[in-house]
């Protein structure tokens, strides 16, 4: 068995939720519009993962987990200054008889993204874990809902300093006075907030240049 330490509690205004370094790390200006303003807008996508993380939390789901595991567990690190609750954790037998190791689990709706922030939000799991348990979480892994798969990810040096970055990042955004300025790239298509973001118009001057004409113009007599 692994017991938790009795960790202090965290402070729920200045801890933000782990999702929010995937947030973050998908696109910052969607980070702040959830995070800071409140800003938030289901789509297909959205109401995807939601029900893919419902699952995660029901016991008779096959995702491929053994032995003794923990839905849906709470999770602090006051190093990073994060609270959250991991989808799956599985506690596998440790080295030569010791204390079990956790195992993150973290539930995605589709195939592996071309960014890190999966994996990001995974290895600060790993760290919360770290801190309550006392015991070193060399990997974890994503789930895949879509494919029914499990891909695995160690927790490197790297992947840990990627971590802390995004968790500094992350604090330091939350207390910025404005959104980040828009910029539009090809994930744009399928955000929820695409229309309180308008990329397309905001990230191009002269797109917004002519629309802001528009609006202000006095329109043509008898028109």
């Amino acid at each position: 068995m692994t017991p938790l330490r009795v960790v202090p509690p965290a402070d729920p205004e200045a801890y933000p939720p782990l999702s929010a370094l995937n947030d973050l790390l998908f696109c910052e200006r969607r980070c702040y519009f959830h995070r800071v303003e409140g800003v938030w807008a289901d789509n297909a996508h959205t109401a995807a993962g939601t029900l893919a993380h419902r699952r995660a939390h029901r016991p008779a789901d096959a995702d491929g987990s053994a032995g003794r595991t923990a839905r849906g567990l709470w999770l602090v690190s006051h190093r990073l200054r994060l609270v959250g609750v991991a989808d799956v954790v599985e506690f596998h037998p440790g080295p030569a008889g010791g204390p079990d190791v956790p195992f993150p689990v973290e539930y995605k709706r589709g195939r592996r993204r071309r960014w890190d922030n999966d994996e990001v939000q995974l290895c600060a799991q790993a760290v919360c874990l770290e801190e309550m348990t006392g015991v070193a979480v060399p990997a974890g892994a994503v789930f895949s809902v879509k494919s029914r798969r499990r891909r695995e990810v160690e927790f490197s040096p790297a992947l840990r300093r990627r971590t802390e970055q995004a968790a500094e990042r992350l604090h330091v955004l939350m207390t910025e006075p404005a959104a980040p300025a828009p910029v539009l790239h090809p994930k744009c298509r399928g955000c929820s907030v695409r229309d309180h973001c308008l990329p397309d118009l905001l990230a191009t001057g002269p797109a917004y240049r002519r629309a802001l004409g528009q609006l202000f113009a006095r329109p043509a007599p008898g028109a």
